[in-house]
């Protein structure tokens, strides 16, 4: 499922990776301090290509996970999830988390009818050893009140996540800042952690939590220590952004964002210092929607993106 509509916007790559983005990534470690994995997302960064190109692509790179979409695994023999995922555990690759395949905004019969084949779905993850899957949660409605959506939301995402607990997998939520979403739908819905965790709290599912990315948590104009909040089992995923330099907070919009560090908008220093103080050990990755990185090379778009992340958790703790 496409998350949004890419429209186009220049890539700023951050000045010290606009050379080292078009040869091969450097594959030294991460601070010392530092528990997470940087993951490749590739439908994130327009990069198309097959499990197995991908998989290589992350190991060349330097990543240390990879998202991998349900779709991705639809039809694999038990040998061939088993040699996958054993190549990937070789070369040190986790798995990131990908998209939910179950449409849940909508109709209730679209709804019934994803759920029903997401058994399938989640056991096809689970053989290869994915513990987690997203989904974000849209910050207004043209009909549903707060009240209705809140209802709504709780009651579809407890079924589905049910279904992911059974094989071992979390669901995270992520919750979208941007004020234009909201300002743009007749009823505001959640676009803050504090709602999130209200909602969260009504699924009433262990295996829910958060997708924290940074660019919803500078357009909700929350803190540090909104990030305290949570603790690193409820963290799912993160994405690490930039803002748009050119656009003022109020005027951001979802899909005019920028690899991290290329404009010093948002403040990830402080960002990625929570998650380390917090002990976060899952997947970061750029989400950036960006038309200039996607139409990028494969190649160079996944060096860029890597050597974009790399940094600014280096220069966060410097």
């Amino acid at each position: 499922m496409q998350r949004r509509t890419f429209l186009a916007s220049g890539l700023i790559l951050p000045s010290a990776l606009a050379t080292a983005a078009g040869s091969q990534s450097s594959l030294s470690a991460l601070p010392a301090e530092v528990k997470f994995a940087l993951s490749l997302k590739a439908d994130a960064i327009g990069v198309n290509g097959t499990a197995d190109e991908l998989l290589a692509a992350a190991i060349k790179h330097g990543y240390g996970a990879l998202s991998i979409p349900a779709q991705w695994v639809e039809g694999w023999t038990d040998k061939k999830k088993a040699a996958f995922a054993d190549k990937a555990r070789k070369n040190n690759i986790a798995w990131g988390a990908n998209g939910l395949p179950v449409e849940f905004r909508k109709s209730e019969s679209q709804f019934k009818a994803d759920l029903g084949a997401l058994p399938v779905h989640a056991k096809n993850l689970a053989d290869i050893g994915v513990t987690r899957i997203g989904t974000w949660i849209v910050s207004g409605h043209d009909q549903l009140t707060y009240n209705e959506n809140m209802k709504q939301h709780a009651d579809r995402l407890r079924d589905a996540a049910r279904i992911l607990g059974q094989h071992g997998i979390q669901l995270g939520l992520e919750y979208l800042g941007t004020p234009s979403i909201r300002h743009n739908a007749r009823f505001a819905f959640i676009s803050t952690g504090k709602e999130l965790r209200e909602m969260i709290a009504l699924i009433g599912e262990p295996n829910v939590g958060v997708i924290l990315d940074s660019y919803h948590w500078y357009t909700a104009q929350e803190s540090v220590e909104d990030l305290m909040q949570w603790k690193n089992e409820e963290i799912v995923a993160v994405d690490l952004n930039d803002a748009n330099a050119q656009l003022k907070l109020i005027d951001q919009t979802d899909v005019a964002r920028e690899l991290p560090g290329a404009t010093g908008v948002i403040d990830l220093a402080g960002f990625i210092r929570a998650l380390v103080k917090i002990g976060y050990d899952g997947p970061v990755r750029a989400e950036p929607f960006n038309s200039t990185l996607n139409q990028m090379d494969n190649e160079l778009a996944i060096a860029a993106t890597f050597h974009a992340v790399k940094s600014s958790v280096e220069k966060a703790l410097d």
